[in-house]
């Protein structure tokens, strides 16, 4: 037995020089010896002890354990752990333990480990009063819990009330084994309540023990332990916050990582916000963000946390995060992860508009741009346009940001295939769109691509900030063409019949601001605007109807046939007509407009007068209430509907002449010349000589025909009304009396 003893301690000291192990293993008898040595009950404890310990060096060298593993030394080392309760056999137990830590190192052997019941049996181990063995068994149970599916186990098997007695211990490296198996532990989901019930007390005293290894792994262990909400209350009953916070400005750089991912899960709890910036958490956070370059990533998550609570900003721009915010976020060499949180963090801070003159002032716009192309990180982009979306919805952000080339970064974003990040990035496009030197900008930039694209998307959101930018963009003059042509229209008219009235509203009223150019209205209403624009005239939502509405009245002033006859086909005028009466101001408006646009076709002013159009457009006109515009818009159409013939007998039907004449002396020069020219027009016909001339209708002529600015519309108009007026003697005198007969002779000479 002796010398069995003295043979297995020459190999164990043999195979403590790591550089001879492989070559033992490869010897004859060496691995096989060893491993039934130990298995053998009856063999000498001592000498199975030092072929544990050879074991054990053997496998501290990661390339021997196929081969001891296949000789069965596993299950001979549990079976010698079996053998160690009584506390003779500890060191039996020790090393057995100090070999099965070595090949725990291997994820490929715990199934086997753990199937020949090696945790019960380390459990029991490490709760003996000897601090090797304790250390052994805890380092072996630690090597298992890398193994996920391994931790619940040994929990379950009873390790807490254990780990938490040894960790009053005063051996500095047992206490490092029991803070690192507490934190390997925590990481899995369903043992953090337990850990949390049990052991967070231990861990909060553990944050105070002065050794760096002890509280990284402390910190570790709470944070993963305040990923869970509910058990936020629990470590703040037992004071947790002071020593954690005092550990985000440790000397030790892992351990203020640490600290500072638990402040972060801490702060994703809306309630705890304040009480964490009132415990002076915010200070070793910014500086940690300024000093720990790519060790920083949850000192800015945690910022960004805090950012999101409104009363807290004011906080956070006071305590100088802002400037390091920037400098993490725009620096090309700093970790991705770093750079996506500080994005995160300013994009909370753009939420409120007092700040944003700070993060210009710090140039964050340019930082934010440079990490808006990180096609790798899609977190990222979403965060950069979270921030563009709410600097731009202040107009006197936009000179500046575009100024910095903000424009192109933005329109990239358009491009994204995420929802989240075109949609920000429409938000944006459509903040800088409502400044208007910057809307042509846009389109000039290529802006008009991207949104043509988002048009087609099925996100209302999207749609809702999509339409609303081309809407402002359709604003200006220079770019009503180019939008026209960029293929938008097709898009614009199927949304006009969207169930979302925001979406029905913007495409309406985005199509009817390219349909005030003249060139754009033949080929919108080609395109198929029409028979939906009439069906969105009949919506519920009053924004809807206006822009509807003016659509078609747009439309209807087309100087091609194509869409009045359309309107005309489809029973737009109808729908124009019934916005005469509307109690709407702006119904009337465009009713008014569109009813006098569809009159300038003459071969329709008989249609639109059966539809019973006259009767509102003269009470319109009369109304001393309704907006000048109107009025005029009115006055115009009765004058178009006069220059029909057919319908001069529904003029004197609804006594509409004594108000053309009366009109005919406005103080208004636009509604005193179309009332005059609508006289002039009924004048024409011989059968109303007598009407007009009764009722004062030759003033009227005699005006236009004085006018040293209309001889076209005497040659057409007035002329032909004088020779029909003068055929009644009692108007010979008056028509040569009166300034009229000059401009005749005039004519004549003319021709």
């Amino acid at each position: 037995a002796e010398a069995q003893q003295f043979a297995a301690l020459a190999v164990a000291n043999t195979a403590a020089t790591k550089e001879l192990c492989k070559d033992m293993v490869k010897l004859d008898g060496v691995v096989a010896g060893l491993v039934q040595y130990v298995g053998n009950e009856q063999a000498d404890s001592i000498g199975r002890q030092y072929s544990a310990m050879a074991l054990g060096n053997l496998l501290a060298e990661r390339g021997t354990h196929a081969t001891i593993v296949k000789a069965g030394s596993i299950t001979s080392l549990i079976k010698m752990l079996k053998n160690c309760c009584d506390a003779r056999e500890l060191n039996s137990g020790k090393y057995a333990a100090f070999a099965i830590s070595n090949v725990a190192s291997n994820r490929q052997y715990h199934q086997q480990i753990v199937e020949e019941g090696a945790i019960e049996l380390l459990i029991a181990l490490a709760c003996c009063e000897d601090p090797d063995t304790q250390r052994q068994a805890l380092a072996a149970l630690r090597g298992l819990c890398t193994t996920a599916e391994n931790r619940p186990k040994v929990l379950q098997k009873g390790i807490l009330d254990p780990l938490v007695l040894m960790s009053k211990s005063k051996d500095i490296d047992i206490v490092r084994e029991i803070t690192a198996a507490l934190n390997c532990l925590s990481s899995e989901e369903e043992n953090k309540e337990e850990i949390s019930y049990r052991a967070i007390s231990t861990l909060i005293s553990l944050l105070m023990s002065a050794d760096s290894d002890i509280e990284r792994h402390s910190c570790c262990a709470i944070a993963n332990l305040m990923e869970v909400t509910d058990i936020h209350s629990r470590f703040l009953e037992e004071c947790g916050v002071p020593p954690l916070i005092a550990l985000c400005s440790s000397p030790d750089g892992p351990c203020r990582t640490e600290a500072s991912r638990a402040v972060a899960n801490l702060s994703s709890n809306p309630e705890l916000i304040d009480m964490l910036i009132q415990e002076k958490a915010l200070g070793p956070l910014v500086k940690s963000v300024e000093q720990d370059g790519d060790n920083c990533r949850f000192a800015a998550l945690a910022i960004a946390n805090f950012a999101t609570h409104a009363p807290s900003l004011f906080k956070i721009v006071n305590s100088g995060a802002i400037a390091p915010l920037v400098s993490l976020v725009s620096g090309p060499d700093n970790n991705l992860e770093c750079r996506r949180y500080g994005a995160l963090a300013l994009a909370n801070v753009t939420a409120c508009e007092a700040f944003h003159s700070t993060i210009l002032n710090e140039e964050g716009p340019e930082a934010l741009f440079a990490l808006s192309n990180s096609y790798d990180d899609l977190e990222s982009r979403r965060f950069v346009g979270c921030a563009l979306a709410n600097l731009s919805s202040s107009t006197a952000n936009h000179e500046r940001i575009v100024e910095m080339g903000g424009l192109q970064p933005t329109i990239a974003l358009a491009y994204d295939r995420d929802g989240r990040v075109h949609k920000q990035a429409a938000a944006a496009l459509r903040g800088f769109s409502a400044t208007g030197n910057i809307n042509t900008k846009i389109v000039h930039e290529g802006g008009l691509e991207p949104l043509c694209r988002l048009l087609l998307s099925e996100d209302r959101d999207v749609l809702c900030e999509t339409t609303a930018c081309m809407c402002n963009l359709s604003l200006g003059d220079e770019n009503k063409f180019e939008i026209t042509k960029s293929g938008a229209v097709a898009p614009l008219i199927s949304l006009i019949e969207s169930e979302d009235s925001t979406v029905a509203h913007y495409a309406c009223e985005c199509l009817a601001n390219l349909a005030e150019m003249t060139e754009n209205q033949d080929f919108i209403a080609r395109e198929g605007a029409i028979i939906p624009c009439i069906s969105a005239m009949r919506s519920r939502h009053i924004e809807v109807q206006r822009e509807s509405g003016r659509l078609l009245a747009n439309l209807g002033a087309s100087n091609k046939q194509f869409a009045a006859d359309a309107i005309i086909d489809a029973g737009g005028h109808d729908l124009l007509i019934s916005f005469l009466l509307s109690q709407d101001t702006s119904c009337q408006r465009v009713g008014a407009f569109g009813v006098g646009n569809l009159c300038t076709h003459d071969h329709h002013r008989r249609t639109l007068m059966k539809a019973g159009s006259l009767e509102p457009l003269t009470s319109l006109a009369r109304s001393g209430k309704i907006e000048l515009d109107i009025r005029r818009f009115s006055m115009l159409a009765i004058a178009n509907l006069a220059a029909c013939f057919s319908n001069h007998d529904d003029f004197v039907a609804q006594n509409t002449i004594p108000m053309l004449v009366s009109f005919s002396n406005s103080a208004d020069p636009e509604i005193r010349n179309y009332s005059a020219y609508a006289v002039a027009e009924l004048s024409r016909n011989s059968d109303m000589m007598e009407i007009i001339t009764d009722e004062g209708g030759l003033e009227p002529v005699l005006y236009l025909a004085r006018r040293d600015d209309t001889s076209e519309l005497l040659k057409k108009h007035v002329l032909p009304a004088l020779t029909t007026l003068s055929f009644l003697d009692s108007n010979k005198m008056p028509i040569c009396t009166n300034g009229a007969l000059p401009h005749i002779i005039d004519c004549i000479s003319e021709s």
